[in-house]
């Protein structure tokens, strides 16, 4: 099999504006497919806010890690700051976050496909075919997929603005939106908040990438107001959502930001929620594109890291997620218990990885520079 650069780094220009696209696209990755459906009573809107605002806590530590030489030096910086062993170490717990990230939003989006877009088509088929399209888009490298970001942001950041007819309706009223402070103890309402930080999770995952990021000083700039997009688009969907389903009808629904796209009217296009859905696939096939890459990395450190990389070893990475995707699609996934236990392992592995790793990677730094010092 032919040799190829698939870690290649050839441009040093900045490249905050990547790492802004990047945060902002992972953290909405999840919202079409579970958020609003969960949030269903309007004080829970604040749980947004707050958990905006503990992301904010996340990326401060992440941007410490981007602000050192060690992140600017790829796999020499990451064996300086934990040695082999650590590395190896790091390698193989990344895996099965990976795995599980890549599993969860490939069924979630396959079951949406199939409920709204090609009913008759088993759901298997519609995890198989995107994963052959995102292995195509990783052979062209890490490099290239961080610069097709743009593309990626450019072409989804419009789809909240769909969502802008449904404020402008007569009956809307500002009561709807009330109370937002709770009446009574809600039981569960901590779980809200768990699914909003794990939903708001993904950006720790640039650690990994952070050399061909370019990383500098300014960036916790453009995490900042990555995570302030992120926020804002969740409020303005969740408002949207509240105020046309209402919070008791509102928990009925499946997919209430999918449903709500059969209401919206075009003289061009006679099902709107179909492009909803179709440009929502940019953001799911880059996501899977950039994870199977991250997946072939860390099974290189568990290896030989000298070894050149291959296309073979690319699609057997990608092979290997999908052999795990698709028995949880076939078994594992049903209305009920059991899409509700891989709903609650996302959320406790994704929150726990987002506050966990840039606080090991922040720790490590400080302990290296008293060491040195």
């Amino acid at each position: 099999m032919q040799t190829i650069s698939l870690f290649q780094k050839t441009s040093h220009q900045e490249s905050g504006f990547y790492a802004l696209f990047l945060t902002n696209r992972i953290q909405m990755l999840y919202y079409m497919i579970v958020m609003p459906s969960a949030l269903v009573q309007p004080y829970m809107l604040l749980a947004i806010v707050a958990m905006g605002i503990a992301s904010q806590f996340c990326l401060y530590m992440l941007s410490k890690w981007f602000a050192t030489s060690y992140s600017a030096q790829g796999y020499q910086g990451f064996e300086r700051l934990f040695g082999k062993t650590g590395i190896k170490i790091l390698a193989l717990a990344s895996l099965p976050l990976l795995l599980l990230k890549i599993s969860f939003i490939s069924v979630s989006y396959a079951d949406i496909m199939q409920k709204f877009v090609f009913p008759s088509m088993g759901r298997e088929w519609h995890i198989v075919f995107p994963f052959i399209l995102s292995c195509y888009l990783a052979l062209f490298g890490m490099e290239n997929m961080v610069r097709f970001v743009t593309v990626v942001f450019i072409g989804t950041i419009w789809i909240f603005l769909l969502y802008i007819p449904f404020f402008l309706v007569k009956s809307n009223s500002i009561h709807d939106l009330y109370p937002l402070i709770p009446i009574g103890p809600e039981p569960f309402a901590w779980k809200s908040l768990l699914l909003v930080f794990s939903s708001l999770s993904g950006p720790e995952f640039l650690i990994a990438i952070s050399y061909w990021l370019n990383p500098q000083r300014k960036m916790l700039k453009y995490l900042t107001i990555a995570n302030a997009i992120s926020v804002g688009e969740y409020l303005f969907i969740s408002i949207a959502t509240l105020l046309f389903y209402g919070s008791k009808y509102l928990p009925t629904i499946k997919y209430p930001n999918v449903e709500i796209g059969r209401y919206l009217q075009s003289p061009v296009f006679e099902r709107v929620d179909i492009i909803l859905i179709s440009a929502y696939m940019f953001s799911f096939l880059y996501s899977i594109a950039l994870l199977v890459l991250m997946i072939y990395g860390a099974s290189r450190l568990l290896g030989k890291t000298r070894t050149s990389t291959t296309r073979i070893g690319l699609i057997v990475s990608g092979c290997a997620a999908m052999a795990v995707t698709l028995p949880i699609s076939k078994w594992f996934w049903e209305p009920g218990l059991d899409q509700a236990f891989w709903l609650d392992l996302q959320m406790w592995t994704g929150s726990a990885s987002y506050l966990l790793v840039p606080l090991l990677v922040w720790i490590a730094i400080k302990r290296k520079a008293r060491t040195t010092s």
